[in-house]
């Protein structure tokens, strides 16, 4: 009888794709392992889907277990661990183990290389650290316990004590390793593709240090390896010709290898000869270099780059220097958001709060400078994760932490105090990512801050937070039990935040409109330029209900502002004669659209802009 084995993995809440972790052990094992191993790959969309399948397992496949056992093989059950399934994975595995105790149990993946932190503690037996191809082929090779002491990679309890093999060795030879798609279905019985998306790998390793950061498991500061470009491209004709929209690339510098530009026009040439993949996003190199840059043009070009990112995380010098990033060219990043601006491509920073070596103030002043460099910020803050330099001198920074909502033993903590910022500065610090996120992610005001930052005679992050303090404030009514000084909880409810918003737009603008111009009187500052833009937002911003064309009359040149603010230039804003502009809504707030991220793809879209009386006519794509 075979040894039967079930794999299981989770999708994210945002990324719904075939699983390619379990599938590269199962493609390895099927080509070189020496014992007879059924192995399921057992794939989840979302947390709902454990429940069903842990009532089927009861059902049907226990007795199989229970078979095994009998016949003398052990059964196995894996859990690929990432922050986003532990919590539910740790519950199955107690399910699991309390119906069948002899069932083995066995994890890998980025979130459970603290094996202290588990064996003993969960009903876990066996973790896998590092790289796990070939480890998992010898462990389900190996004819008994007594032999796991002889595979590298793996972590157990021995009566009672941790027992942990020497480290895994990385291959440095991918092409070794088998494609997961071998062993993967990516169409149903009709030749309809399964899945939108896929998460595929070119290379391994990443040669940076950052010590916010772990990459894969246990390839931080270590080499880069690559598959061949004949394997890469057999692999992606295949998903193209699933009908799969989408290339994530789980590769961790891509454009920093030379066969990368290689990747690249075989994306490109892939485009042109079939229409797919209709996108593509990835991890670009920190080293923003020439050819980094053209291949970025290159999918542009395509209409395959949803975004190009600079991961710049923090502009701050004391947290880049204990970040290990102090010598990136990325933080040369103004020549690279030029010219990438001028060539329409979708160019974005990423910024991350909560760094040790940062302060609140240094980080709104360096949030208001990228305002006006980059026509996209994404803020992320900072959660601390097993198995990074942070992690490890947690005591050294006296970083204060609380759990990630939901992610309980996945070990996500919130930084939100350190030796250069206080537990007070640091949840401020999460209101002015909950208040960037709706008032610029959610298209409220969007043309508003560029217009502020670019003039910079106003400071934009203190607005940023008055503002989101007086919106909680008028929809306090909407928002029952949330209290605006429980910055965490604000945090947390900044979609019904945003929703309660967009859905009273009169409410809302009046609001902003009384805050910004209240803020600039203190600044001694003229208010009206912010204010006309803030009219064009309100024209602009994303709506509930059907899809609708509406007609919006300015006292000003509100197309040549948009174009303007579109260009990161900043624009001559003064009132005189009439322009109108009809602006197509897609509708669909609280409805198709439930969160602020999304605000940009259900924003209004100009069709025309017209002079009333004798102005030149601008049409606007």
């Amino acid at each position: 009888m075979s040894r039967p084995v079930w794999l299981l993995s989770m999708d994210s809440d945002a990324f719904h794709a075939p699983p390619t972790t379990t599938a590269a052990l199962t493609a390895y094992y099927r080509r070189y392992g020496r014992t007879a191993a059924d192995i399921a790959l057992v794939h989840f969309q979302g947390p709902d889907d454990i429940q069903p399948w842990l009532q089927g397992w009861l059902a049907q496949e226990l007795p199989r277990a229970q078979a095994a056992l009998a016949a003398g093989e052990q059964p196995v059950v894996g859990f690929s661990f990432y922050t986003w399934n532990a919590a539910e994975f740790l519950w199955a595995a107690g399910a699991l183990k309390a119906a069948l105790p002899e069932l083995l149990l066995i994890a890998g993946g980025p979130h459970v290389q603290q094996a202290e932190d588990y064996l003993g503690i969960d009903p876990i037996d066996v973790i896998f650290l590092g790289e796990a191809e070939v480890t998992f082929c010898e462990f389900l090779d190996c004819p008994s316990r007594d032999g796991w002491s002889s595979i590298d990679g793996l972590a157990y309890l021995e009566d009672g004590e941790l027992v942990q093999t020497p480290e895994r060795a990385r291959c440095k030879e991918l092409d070794r390793f088998p494609s997961p798609l071998d062993v993967l279905e990516l169409t149903d019985a009709d030749g309809n593709a399964l899945y939108e998306s896929i998460a595929y790998e070119t290379s391994r390793g990443c040669p940076f240090k950052c010590a916010f950061c772990e990459w894969g498991t246990g390839a931080i500061g270590s080499k880069m390896y690559q598959w061949s470009l004949e394997r890469i491209r057999r692999d992606w004709e295949a998903i193209v010709a699933a009908g799969i929209k989408d290339i994530w690339l789980a590769d961790s510098n891509f454009g920093a290898l030379k066969q990368d530009l290689d990747k690249a026009h075989i994306l490109a040439e892939l485009k042109d000869r079939t229409g797919l993949p209709q996108s593509f996003a990835t991890s670009w190199s920190k080293k923003h270099s020439r050819q980094v840059q053209a291949i970025a043009l290159l999918l542009h070009e395509k209409k395959l780059l949803p975004h190009y990112q600079l991961a710049l995380q923090t502009l701050t010098p004391e947290a880049l220097r204990l970040s290990n990033r102090q010598n990136m060219s990325s933080n040369e990043y103004e020549p690279i958001a030029k010219r990438m601006s001028e060539e329409g491509v979708p160019i974005a920073a990423e910024l991350i709060w909560g760094l040790p070596g940062d302060t609140l103030a240094e980080f709104e002043a360096n949030l208001d400078r990228l305002l006006a460099t980059f026509p996209n910020i994404n803020i992320f803050g900072y959660t601390l994760l097993p198995g990074t330099e942070f992690y490890e001198r947690r005591e050294e920074y006296r970083i204060e932490a609380i759990p990630v909502a939901g992610y309980g033993k996945a070990k996500g903590e919130y930084v939100v105090g350190c030796h250069s910022f206080s537990r007070a500065e640091g949840e401020e610090g999460y209101f002015l990512i909950s208040a960037h996120i709706l008032l610029v992610h959610g298209h409220l005001m969007p043309l508003t801050t560029r217009l502020l930052a670019l003039a910079g005679a106003v400071p934009v992050s203190p607005l940023f937070r008055e503002l989101l303090g007086e919106l909680i404030e008028a929809f306090a009514a909407e928002l029952p039990g949330l209290d605006a000084a429980d910055r965490m909880a604000v945090y947390e409810a900044r979609d019904a935040i945003y929703l309660a918003a967009a859905a009273d737009r009169e409410t809302t603008y009046r609001v902003l409109a009384a805050t910004i111009k209240r803020h600039h009187l203190a600044h001694g500052t003229d208010p009206e330029p912010a204010l006309r833009t803030l009219e064009l937002d309100r024209a602009l911003c994303p709506r509930t209900g059907q899809e609708t064309t509406i007609e919006r009359e300015f006292d000003f040149n509100a197309g040549a502002v948009h174009n303007a603010l579109a260009a990161m230039e900043l624009p001559a804003i003064e009132a005189g004669g009439k322009w109108q502009l009809r602006i197509h809504h897609p509708g669909g707030v609280g409805d198709v659209l439930m969160v602020a991220d999304g605000g940009s793809w259900m924003r209004g879209v100009i069709r025309d802009s017209t002079p009333i009386g004798d102005v030149q006519y601008v049409a606007i794509a």
